[in-house]
């Protein structure tokens, strides 16, 4: 939770808010912002995360009440997702490393940290989301309807879903270092203003250079 709280106020991730939309019948609802729910902490006990997302793009005559059934299958897919992703991640990282003990002749396995985290990985017992709707509510104004959606869920779904939607604010130091830049938002966004403004400046120079020239 202090890390929810830490990530309230900063913008949710373009990408998060299209993995999480909800698609409920005709209407595709979109997420533009999750946050802790600060008054649910008696709601969500000590083993629960309470959160609530705010959603636009719902149009009128749209019933509230579908949301909340809709979104809960929504995060439980999500985290299926994650976790097959996160199955495949492992599994490379142990073939890569079972490829480069044969390369370099090693006969032990049991030192190496990438075996280590398989077997760990694989013991690892399944863990359920335990998501619960809490309720959903009208949260706009007449010019633009925003819907929100309270709901609880584990630590570890939670811990997932800011994954998703604060990278910066929920993945550790080593996630972050193994990220390729293009990967992460911040420093794709940067390196590509960056590549702008230098190819702007080139052309300035090079338009400067040729007026110069001409006197």
């Amino acid at each position: 939770r202090a890390l929810w709280r830490k990530a309230k106020g900063w913008p949710m991730a373009d990408e998060a808010r299209d993995v999480l939309a909800v698609q409920v019948g005709d209407d595709r609802l979109t997420p533009v912002d999750v946050a802790l729910w600060d008054d649910g902490e008696a709601r969500a006990g000590a083993e629960a995360v309470p959160l609530e997302a705010l959603f636009v793009g719902a149009p009128t005559g749209f019933e509230e009440q579908r949301l909340g059934p809709a979104f809960a299958t929504r995060i439980d897919e999500f985290l299926q997702e994650r976790s097959r992703a996160e199955f495949r991640k492992q599994l490379a990282r142990r073939q890569e490393a079972t490829a480069r003990r044969r390369k370099a002749g090693a006969a032990a396995e049991d030192g190496d940290a990438a075996e280590d985290d398989w077997r760990s990985y694989i013991k690892a017992p399944a863990r359920d989301a335990k998501v619960r709707v809490h309720g959903v509510f009208e949260a706009g104004n007449r010019v633009r309807r925003v819907v929100g959606c309270r709901f609880v869920v584990s630590p570890h779904a939670a811990q997932r879903l800011g994954e998703q939607c604060f990278s910066h604010i929920f993945e550790d130091d080593a996630e972050k270092d193994a990220r390729k830049w293009h990967e992460d938002p911040f420093l794709a966004c940067f390196y590509s203003c960056f590549c702008i403004i230098i190819v702007v400046f080139l052309l300035w120079v090079s338009l400067l250079m040729s007026a110069i020239f001409k006197k």
